[in-house]
């Protein structure tokens, strides 16, 4: 029971440590567009997302995971 326990343990430390991609997947998802309505009022999908976030040319703070879809998904709760 305690090598399951310490494997189990590993792992998750392992997802935590590593980024937040998975976070997703749990229920936890990014900052909110609705924090800031005025400049996302209309953003409908990735493409237009990543025409500000993409780290290439950031005019906003840029995406860490770039290569994901789903922005809207994700940040808009």
């Amino acid at each position: 029971m305690k090598k399951w326990y310490r494997e189990v343990l590993l792992i998750g430390a392992t997802l935590f440590l590593l980024g937040c991609g998975h976070l997703a997947y749990l229920g936890v998802h990014g900052n909110s567009i609705k924090l800031h309505p005025d400049i996302h009022e209309s953003v409908e999908d990735d493409a237009q997302c990543l025409e500000c976030h993409h780290p290439d040319n950031p005019e906003g703070p840029p995406s860490p995971h770039p290569e994901f879809t789903g922005c809207i998904k994700c940040h808009n709760d």
